[in-house]
């Protein structure tokens, strides 16, 4: 579900109803406890829709949907034998789209089903629930009130948020998965699959760029992110984030945040606006200690420049035909200070076969078996030598991952290593 189509042209509603979904996935994006995730999903669910139920159906077939949880619009659980219209959940399955029906008279009710009319329903609405190609459910509203009506924005808001709250369920679900084999002394293999999982594939569709990618946890699990996302306008936007450690709880951290920022990237328009909402949530909700760097590219290949938001993450490096410079940070690190307003740099003009090369301080703080680190001014030049040759992303990324394990001396790394490099073509 698009934003335009939640989008109306009225001010008000429309500040209204990106600030319900923007919260929404804030909230949910930040917490990996499935139940917490379940109760909060069908409360805000009432809290959108003014509806007098909510049911949250888990599943990915009509016959096969089990009631998880229901309640009222006053927070009170449903009990016992519940009736839905089990026609319209299954329009909504089959579909795969957010459906809707406002019922005018009693024989209306019978043709959308029977459970409509015995309860007097007068309005329903419902939604899956996907994540990626995978439904996990389905969320149903209804009310009995007569002057109630859910029009078309409120349906496409519903769908909007189903659409996030499944990636939430999915990540819960996940991490639930991952606890029960930790129990089993499985806990490494189950966090790497589930960050193997969630980490995007690398872009080949971007006109005007090529993108290499390289990724490797010093555990099965790391501490690093990433992410690809286009945004309006025909922009691009490239994340690299490091958490503090590594391992299982760094890992779920990472992606707790990839999803909240790829969210917020594709409604809000200003880099530096997004990055202050990450901030302000990782402070409410992240155990004190615990800090990411981040930085935030945004490429216009119409416009040919770059802008750029560093939280505490190393520099970004732009390798030109006339030299190499380091853009350096613009604030500190997330999760840290909150209130925090974070600013993004002036615009850099790019010319093809510039190159840009974002890392983690895996890289630059290799270390060989004398303790002697690779280096920032090492690792700068050797890109720059790189774009010299006209060699390609990924070309440029294979001869940086040769030296650097040349230099380390075995294959084994004791961070987290992760760099992307990008050249305008």
């Amino acid at each position: 579900m698009s934003a335009s189509t939640i989008l109306t042209g009225d001010a008000t509603q429309d500040s209204h109803s990106l600030e319900i979904l923007l919260d929404t996935i804030a909230a949910v994006t930040a917490n990996i406890d499935l139940d917490t995730v379940l109760r909060d999903i069908v409360s805000r669910s009432l809290q959108v829709t003014n509806a007098e139920r909510a049911i949250l159906l888990l599943g990915d077939h009509p016959d096969r949907l089990t009631v998880r949880i229901a309640q009222d619009k006053d927070g009170e659980t449903l009990t016992g034998e519940l009736q839905w219209s089990r026609s319209l959940v299954r329009r909504c399955l089959e579909e795969q789209v957010a459906v809707r029906s406002v019922v005018q008279s009693d024989q209306e009710a019978l043709e959308i089903g029977r459970s409509v009319y015995d309860l007097k329903l007068r309005a329903v609405m419902c939604a899956p629930m996907r994540s990626k190609d995978r439904t996990v459910g389905v969320i149903y509203v209804d009310s009995r009130a007569v002057r109630r009506e859910f029009s078309a924005r409120d349906l496409a808001l519903f769908g909007a948020i189903s659409a996030q709250l499944a990636i939430s369920v999915e990540n819960a679900r996940l991490h639930a998965d991952s606890l029960e084999k930790v129990k089993l002394q499985k806990d490494v293999e189950i966090a790497r699959r589930i960050q193997q999982h969630l980490l995007p594939t690398v872009p080949r569709d971007w006109g005007g760029f090529e993108i290499g990618i390289r990724y490797e946890a010093a555990e099965q699990a790391s501490g690093d992110t990433y992410d690809c996302v286009e945004m309006p306008g025909g922009r691009y936007a490239i994340m690299m984030g490091d958490v503090t450690g590594h391992g299982v709880g760094a890992a779920l951290l990472t992606h707790a945040v990839q999803a909240a920022l790829r969210s917020y990237l594709e409604l809000i328009d200003d880099a530096a606006t997004v990055i202050t909402k990450v901030n302000q949530r990782l402070v409410d909700s992240v155990e004190t200690g615990n800090f990411m760097s981040l930085l935030l590219i945004i490429l216009d290949p119409k416009e040919g420049t770059l802008e750029y938001v560093n939280a505490g993450h190393p520099g970004l490096v732009v390798c030109q035909k006339d030299g190499i410079q380091v853009l350096e940070k613009t604030g500190m690190v997330l999760g840290v200070v909150g209130e925090q307003v974070y600013e993004a740099s002036p615009t850099v003009h790019l010319e093809p076969g510039d190159v840009l090369f974002m890392h983690t301080d895996g890289v630059d703080e290799a270390m060989s078996p004398d303790r002697t680190v690779f280096g920032v001014e090492r690792l700068q030049q050797l890109v720059g030598e790189q774009r010299r040759t006209n060699a390609s992303a990924n070309e440029i990324l294979v001869e940086v991952e040769r030296q650097i394990r040349d230099h380390v001396g075995s294959d084994l790394l004791e961070d987290d290593f992760t760099m992307i490099a990008v050249k305008l073509t």
